[in-house]
Parts: C-alpha cells; sequence; structure tokens
C-alpha cells in the first residue's frame, strides 16, 4: 500500500494531468486552422522549450549516438503522424467522444504484442478488445462521423507503431533526448510541407500568430515537454499492470470534464462509445489483478 503514496504515484497523475491540460488547449488553438500551419508554430514552441529544459536538467553529455539518433528520428516521423492525425480527430469530434475512442489504441498496441512479440493473452481479452473497437469501428461505418473517427484510427495506429518501434533505441541511450528530438524531426517535416504549399496557404502561418497569444504556444510546449518527462519516469518505475489501473482511474474523470469544459452534449452513439470502450477496458485491466 506504500505504492499509492510515493512519488512515482505523483509523476504518473502529474505527467497525465499535463498531458491532459496541453490536449485541452491544442484542441481550442487548432480549430478551423490549417493543420500543417498549426503544427509548424505548436512545434516550433516546443522543440526550443523541451531543448532548454533537456540541457538544463540533464545536459549536453547524454546525448545518443549518430545510429541511435537516426534511429530515434526515423521513429519521431510515425510519431509524427501521430499527432497530425490526432489534431485532425480533435477537430471533427467532440472533445470527449475523441477520448473515448482512442481507447482503440489500446488494442492496437496490444495485438502487435501478442501477434509479433509472442505476449501473453487471455480469453477474457476477446471481449475487451471488441467493446474497446466497437466505438470507433462503428463511427468510421457511420457516414457522418467517417473523418473523425478515422482520424482517430490513424493517430493511434501511427503512435502505436512509433513508440513500439521508438523503445527499442531507448534501450541504448538515455530517454531525455528523446523529446526535443522527436519534436525537432516533426518540426522539419512541418517546415518542408508549409514551404512546398506556401502558394496555397501563405495566410495561415501569418493568420495563426496574429490571432493566437505566443503564451498559449509556450504553455502548450511546456505542458508538452514536462508531460514527456514524467511519462517517462513513470513507465521506467511504475509495473505496467498498475499504470493499467492509474489510466481506468482517470477515463470517467477526464470524460466527464471534458463535457464540463466544451459544454458537450453527446448523441446516443456516442454515450455508447464511451461505455462500451470504458467496460472494456475494464475487463482488460482487471482479469489481469
Amino acid at each position: 500500500m506504500q505504492f499509492l503514496f510515493s512519488q512515482e504515484l505523483l509523476f504518473f497523475y502529474l505527467n497525465a494531468g499535463f498531458f491532459y491540460v496541453a490536449d485541452v488547449l491544442q484542441k481550442i488553438t487548432s480549430e478551423k486552422r490549417w493543420t500543417w500551419a498549426y503544427l509548424l508554430i505548436r512545434t516550433a514552441y516546443t522543440f526550443v522549450i523541451a531543448f532548454l529544459l533537456t540541457i538544463i536538467l540533464f545536459g549536453i553529455k547524454e546525448f545518443p549516438d549518430l545510429t541511435t539518433t537516426l534511429q530515434i528520428v526515423g521513429c519521431s516521423v510515425i510519431c509524427g503522424g501521430g499527432l497530425f492525425f490526432y489534431i485532425k480527430a480533435v477537430n471533427q469530434l467532440k472533445f470527449s467522444n475523441a477520448g473515448s475512442l482512442y481507447l482503440i489504441g489500446n488494442v492496437l498496441q496490444h495485438l502487435i504484442g501478442i501477434l509479433f512479440l509472442n505476449e501473453p493473452y487471455l480469453l477474457s481479452d476477446i471481449p475487451a478488445f471488441i467493446l474497446m473497437s466497437f466505438g470507433c469501428i462503428y463511427q468510421i461505418i457511420r457516414s457522418p462521423s467517417f473523418k473523425g473517427a478515422g482520424a482517430v484510427l490513424l493517430s493511434s495506429f501511427c503512435w502505436t507503431i512509433g513508440y513500439i518501434l521508438l523503445s527499442f533505441p531507448l534501450k541504448k541511450t538515455s530517454v531525455y533526448w528523446s523529446v526535443p528530438l522527436m519534436e525537432a524531426t516533426i518540426l522539419a517535416v512541418c517546415i518542408a510541407v508549409t514551404f512546398l504549399s506556401r502558394k496555397n496557404h501563405a495566410n495561415d502561418i501569418r493568420q495563426i500568430n496574429k490571432e493566437i497569444h505566443p503564451l498559449r504556444f509556450a504553455l502548450i510546449g511546456l505542458l508538452v515537454s514536462l508531460g514527456s518527462y514524467f511519462n517517462n519516469m513513470s513507465f521506467r518505475d511504475i509495473p505496467v499492470s498498475v499504470i493499467s489501473i492509474l489510466q481506468l482511474s482517470l477515463i470517467p474523470i477526464t470524460f466527464i470534464l471534458s463535457l464540463r469544459i466544451f459544454k458537450e452534449r453527446l448523441t446516443t452513439i456516442e454515450w455508447i462509445s464511451f461505455a462500451t470502450g470504458f467496460s472494456g477496458f475494464a475487463i482488460f485491466v482487471l482479469s489481469r489483478i
């Protein structure tokens, strides 16, 4: 029971809180924006802050070697796809609905582990996976929600593949430099895309700079950077089974918060999507206790 009041528990909830507030701000600031232009500015701020924090807190001496750096960069391109489709998803769906649909990412992660990494599974995983996937798959089939739910699926797939691959080079080096390296990679991709599209979207970056206060982007950058560091510490120090229980406890809290913050009124299928997803995750977690 000592763990319930430990430093590790504090780090986990700090990580969850930082990421949640950052996601709320990204939802608010990215609405009705060209996604690439928005990500260019957002990632520029996040990279600078993550780089400075890493230098100040951990120093340059732990920078990975060239081979490991290139591996991290390659994985970051895939993870960047997850961020791109995430911004698409939260702009095309209600924030609370998008959050519940992202439980399909847990299904993808564990299926890859079972199929390719020989990880164990239980019979109870079958109904759990079906329930966690139901809301996203059903909303993809329904034409009015196709784009948003499809973006959730693509985002989950990119993040799942990217972070699984990223775990291999991180075993050879410090985890801390992965944060600014990832942001630098995403920033480079955004610069390339916006440069190639500058004729069609010349005013988008100027408009975002004019309409959104820089402090909001700076706050997003700080929250993402701190959340990433505390996330690394949590997964380093807390057993995965305990992390799953902690994540289960947060789902209804963040769902209710999202409803209140954005004053959202959900449809019947959106409520069903949350209920089935949460039930499936609960079955998955509790069957392993």
